[in-house]
C-alpha cells in the first residue's frame, strides 16, 4: 500500500517538468548498483528508484490508530540541501478552497498553501519549502498541518513527528547526487 502511493506521488513529482529534467541529469546507480532502496532514519522513511533516471524522496504516513486506515501521506524530494519540495496526500472530507496552514511546533512555516487535486486516495497539496523553512523544519520536532473540515469548517489539526527528519533529508540529497 505504502509502495503504491509513493508510486503514484512520484508519478505526481515527475509530472513538472523541471524536476524531471534535473532527474534526467542525475547519476544513474544508487549503492551497489540496487534498482530502489529504502532507508528508515527516525519516523522518516527514504526511498530511491531507478526508473531511466535515479529519484530520492523522503516519506512519512500517518494512520488512523484504529481502523489503520492512511490520514496523511508526506513524500519530499530533495534535490539539494537548500530546496525540497513533494506533495502532502490528505484524506476527503476537507475545505478544499481554504487550502492548509503549515507550522512548525508554534511558528507558521509561510503562507497558506492551496490543493491541487484530489484523486483516488485523496486530496493533493503541492509544497515547497525555501532555504529558511527548511532551517525551520530541521530544528523542530513536529509539523501541524491544518485544514477546515467540509462539513462544519471546524479546523483539523494532523501532526507529523521531524524526529529523523534532518538526517533523512540530508541522506536523500546524498543518494540523489
Amino acid at each position: 500500500m505504502r509502495f503504491a502511493l509513493t508510486l503514484a506521488l512520484f508519478a505526481a513529482l515527475c509530472a513538472s517538468p523541471a524536476l524531471a529534467q534535473e532527474a534526467a541529469t542525475l547519476p544513474s546507480t544508487l549503492p551497489g548498483g540496487a534498482t530502489s532502496l529504502s532507508e528508515e532514519h527516525g519516523d522518516w522513511t527514504v526511498s530511491c528508484r531507478m526508473d531511466g533516471a535515479k529519484f530520492c524522496a523522503l516519506s512519512q504516513s500517518l494512520a488512523n490508530t484504529t481502523s489503520g486506515e492512511r490520514v496523511l501521506s508526506l513524500e519530499l524530494a530533495t534535490p539539494a540541501l537548500d530546496r525540497i519540495e513533494g506533495m502532502i496526500l490528505l484524506p476527503f472530507g476537507l475545505r478544499l478552497a481554504d487550502g492548509i496552514a503549515l507550522k512548525v511546533d508554534t511558528a507558521p512555516l509561510g503562507a497558506i498553501r492551496p490543493f491541487l487535486t484530489c484523486i483516488a486516495g485523496g486530496c493533493l497539496v503541492p509544497v515547497a519549502f525555501n532555504a529558511s523553512e527548511i532551517s525551520a523544519i530541521r530544528a523542530g520536532t513536529e509539523l501541524t498541518i491544518t485544514a477546515a473540515s467540509a462539513d462544519a469548517g471546524q479546523p483539523v489539526e494532523l501532526k507529523v513527528s521531524l524526529a529523523g527528519f534532518t538526517v533523512a533529508s540530508n541522506r536523500s540529497v546524498e543518494l540523489s547526487n
